[in-house]
């Protein structure tokens, strides 16, 4: 299954997508509080995550940021990008950004993690 990083600012948040991710029978190979933290370890990991997960209001470096940054570090084009948020308003700009999936909060975790498995499944 995937390889997945996951980028969101509230604690509880990262622990349902480890839980839920991990049902599914997907590797949480990393979890960052802020797009600054996330860019900095995401570089020093061994592989590249498969799937991205973005939540988009954070501190320091919000989503949209952070994508903008991934994309100048030569961000590997198999790597998959959900970009989460509650604010519909940067669905375009994201999504010119290359996102994935664009995910609207509220959202199951169950639906996050089928959604992974579909996006990889199709490669195969």
């Amino acid at each position: 299954m995937a390889k997945v990083y996951i980028i969101d600012d509230e604690e509880t948040i990262q622990y349902l997508y480890k839980e839920g991710l991990a049902l599914e029978g997907h590797e949480i190979i990393g979890t960052a509080y802020n797009g600054h933290q996330a860019l900095q370890e995401i570089g020093d990991l061994p592989n590249y995550p498969d799937v991205i997960i973005i939540d988009h209001r954070m501190p320091i470096k919000n989503g949209l940021d952070t994508l903008k940054e991934m994309y100048f570090q030569d961000l590997p084009k198999k790597t998959k990008i959900l970009f989460i948020t509650a604010d519909p308003t940067v669905r375009e700009e994201a999504s010119k950004l290359g996102v994935s999936q664009f995910i609207q909060k509220p959202f199951s975790i169950l639906k996050l993690a089928k959604m992974i498995t579909q996006l990889f499944s199709y490669e195969k």
